[in-house]
């Protein structure tokens, strides 16, 4: 009972949505498909704006060749679509819009009289398309009277069923049997593929509607509206001046994730009689006009002769497998040889570096996971080739062949060293090891800036490469060992060599940074002297509660912490895979288990350490922890922290570890819990795209908080900036928050440019 009671505690009720599914595109909007990109909504942005900015940027990543095919085709008419076309036309290129319906068919559906926001409002565009805030009517008539003096290459009814894959390009097939070939394609046909269903009887009836073409089809009708975002409450607006009855089944305790205006006008029109709103109920079934409607006190059956079921659509999913697109998170084969090639590096690395003072077995097992590495990276690069990925991006080259560099590097110095008693460099292999480590949070971070281009990661990116490189390799491995050598750290006598660096223990040195209990051996230490019983007491109960009190978790794991340096830099590219499924959000707090562990273990070691001269039979308590702390150590710093920290990294993000077993970031929620950090929502702003939550690698769903316009106050948030930076309306800001108090950060995370 007491574990779910403190979780619950430590989780504050954070919301737990989950993320919608798009292509795995790259930041060209390129698919898996070389010369395939996908723009508009498809991308995850469900902004007309935005939709049109990009049918005009996809333009830089096309390939130009010369040859009697279409540069490229476009499937989808919508403003994405439209603007692409537009765009090659004014580049003089060969170019085909095949749409399935008419074009803007997806303005076309939307309700009579819906209300368009141009978001985001200062957003300079570079398309010929001009969205404005206006009417769905309004919007139409400005878009095809454009089309009709700019005319543009496009076939209308032409739903495309087939891609297939040539030597030069690409071979389209449309639903009526007409074959197009092209050097690359272009895919704008928005996410609004099949509607979201109920899964209960009586759904598929002929009074069953999943969207809503004209609020006057409703007069005088018993209207059933079931959902709880815009497009529910758009629509129980504008047929309240038609229907006799309206009546909105939202499953609830409120509307988090519609605007503040539809919110307040729907609330107005309850206050009126207008509409009935049932909260926390859901709708079992559906009969000749009625609907059975569930909720916590009762079940009903309530009048329907009209039923609109408006809980969203789903991408179309169907065409995209088809094709042979990937899906984001979607795991195929080569996607499994990836991660075994890294997974079994991670083996080699961590037993490898560990061998040296473990069991026999580790040896072994480094070797044959080194074996099963070089094979898997092997078989991966070739099929990697062999699909034409690799083309193209000089990035993917870069970091191809710094990833073999890497495997080829550490197995070179982990075998020599094992098998031939040769250390290259006259160095072991964890000197090597951190020397890749530092390297990789290096070139990795140099990436990071050049992407991610706001002042706040810059300064972000700067310090986890200066504390890694210095304090993390330069000075406990190369620093401090030439200036104990030279006695320039004085006698053996001095404070230095006694209290900080006991029998020349250099290695010590990253107990500086790497606090209890993430480094055990700040406080775990059978001779510890009274610097580090101090400095480990005062650095992870004095200084970064004080860290966190005033700028959240974030500002040890997102500025400090190595584990976070390595994720911020090699795992940025991943973030999008962390897990936000309900089995993700249980297990995201095991570290705490791990936490009271390392308590113990460090409790007694502590208690014999400095008790058994006083009382012998507290030496029991050193003995015990000494006999078990092996198996901490092979759990959870080799397993967790190592293993499957750094081998899942291109499965389910950098941060694995960092959310799901860190004692220290365990700690540091414990810590969080009274923070005055937030992160702020301008609530009307928010249009529910889900980028913050899609790209938070610690599995926030911070739209959940946006979306109500309440302070995201999740003790998981790292403070990486993510969400803020890549928000496209900028509804984010950090900032804390005391005694109602309000105060923003001055190092803004925002976007230097659009």
């Amino acid at each position: 009972m007491w574990p779910k009671f403190y979780f619950d505690w430590l989780r504050k009720s954070a919301p737990t949505g989950s993320v919608e599914v798009y292509p795995e595109i790259s930041e060209t909007f390129e698919t898996n498909l070389p010369n395939v990109f996908v723009i508009g909504d498809l991308t995850g942005v469900p902004l007309l704006k935005l939709a049109c900015e990009s049918g005009v940027n996809v333009w830089n990543s096309i390939p130009s060749r010369n040859n009697e095919r279409f540069d490229v085709v476009i499937i989808g008419g919508g403003p994405a679509g439209i603007s692409c076309a537009l765009e090659g036309k004014r580049l003089g290129k060969k170019y085909l819009v095949l749409e399935s319906n008419v074009p803007f068919q997806t303005i076309q559906s939307y309700p009579n009289g819906k209300p368009i926001f141009a978001e985001p409002k200062f957003y300079p565009t570079k398309s010929k398309l001009t969205i404005k805030d206006t009417t769905k009517e309004l919007l139409l008539e400005d878009l095809n009277e454009y089309l009709k003096e700019n005319p543009i290459n496009i076939k209308t009814n032409k739903r495309v069923i087939q891609i297939i894959r040539d030597s030069i390009g690409y071979l389209l097939e449309t639903e009526s049997g007409e074959k197009f070939e092209t050097n690359a394609i272009v895919i704008a046909i928005g996410k609004s593929g099949d509607p979201k269903k109920l899964g209960i009887p009586g759904e598929s009836s002929s009074h069953v509607f999943y969207r809503l073409i004209d609020p006057k089809d409703t007069l005088g009708q018993s209207v059933v509206i079931i959902g709880g975002g815009d497009t529910a409450l758009e629509a129980a607006i504008q047929c309240s001046d038609y229907a006799k009855e309206i009546t909105l089944v939202h499953r609830g305790t409120d509307f988090q994730r519609a605007k503040i205006e539809n919110v307040n006008q729907i609330k107005r029109l309850e206050r009126d009689t207008k509409i009935k709103i049932l909260y926390e109920s859901q709708v079992t079934e559906i009969v000749p006009s009625a609907v059975f409607i569930k909720s916590k006190e009762k079940a009903v059956k309530s009048k329907a002769e009209m039923v609109f079921v408006l809980i969203g659509t789903l991408p179309p999913v169907g065409f995209l497998e088809r094709v042979g697109i990937k899906l984001q998170n979607q795991k195929k084969f080569i996607d499994w040889l990836g991660f075994g090639a890294l997974f079994s590096f991670a083996t080699t690395a961590y037993f490898g570096k560990s061998a040296m003072y473990g069991p026999g077995w580790f040896s072994s097992l480094a070797t044959f996971a080194s074996a099963v590495s070089a094979i898997c990276l092997i078989a991966y690069g070739v099929l990697y080739w062999k699909a034409g990925r690799i083309k193209g991006s000089f990035w993917k080259i870069v970091k191809s062949f710094y990833f073999i560099f890497v495997l080829s590097y550490f197995l070179f110095v982990y075998l020599s060293s094992t098998y031939f008693q040769f250390q290259f460099l006259g160095k072991t292999p964890a000197f090597h090891y951190t020397f890749l480590y530092s390297t990789t949070i290096l070139i990795f971070g140099i990436r990071r800036i050049l992407v991610r281009k706001t002042e706040y990661i810059l300064y972000q990116t700067l310090t986890l490469i200066g504390i890694q490189v210095f304090f993390l390799f330069l000075l406990p491995e190369i620093i401090l060992p030439k200036l104990g050598e030279f006695g320039l750290l004085g006698s053996e006598d001095s404070y230095i060599r006694r209290e900080i660096f006991p029998g020349d223990a250099y290695w010590k040195a990253y107990g500086l940074i790497l606090a209890w209990p993430l480094n055990m051996g700040v406080l775990y230490d059978g001779g510890i002297t009274t610097f580090w019983l101090g400095y480990g007491l005062l650095f992870s109960f004095g200084l970064i509660p004080f860290l966190v009190y005033r700028y959240g978790k974030g500002a040890y794991c997102g500025w400090i912490c190595s584990c976070g340096g390595l994720a911020e830099t090699l795992g940025d590219e991943y973030r999008q895979k962390m897990p936000h499924s309900q089995t993700a959000y249980r297990i995201e707090h095991f570290g705490q288990y791990i936490l009271f562990f390392a308590f113990i273990l460090t409790l007694l070691k502590l208690v014999g350490v400095f008790g058994k001269s006083i009382i012998p039979i507290l030496s029991l308590g050193e003995i015990f922890a000494d006999s078990t702390k092996w198996i901490y150590d092979l759990v959870v710093d080799i397993g967790l922290a190592g293993v499957i920290g750094v081998g899942f990294y291109f499965l389910y993000s950098g941060r694995i570890w960092c959310r799901m077993f860190c004692p220290l970031a365990s700690l540091m929620h414990i810590y969080a819990r009274f923070s005055s950090f937030r992160i702020f929502s301008d609530k009307k702003k928010c249009i529910s795209c889900n980028i913050c939550t899609k790209n938070c690698h610690q599995g926030i769903d911070v739209m959940g908080y946006a979306s109500r316009g309440i302070p995201m106050d999740s003790v998981q948030c790292v403070r990486c900036s993510a969400c803020v930076s890549l928000c496209p309306t900028d509804v984010l800001r950090f900032g804390t928050e005391r005694k109602g108090r309000i105060s923003y950060d001055h190092l803004e995370a925002i976007k230097k440019e659009s």
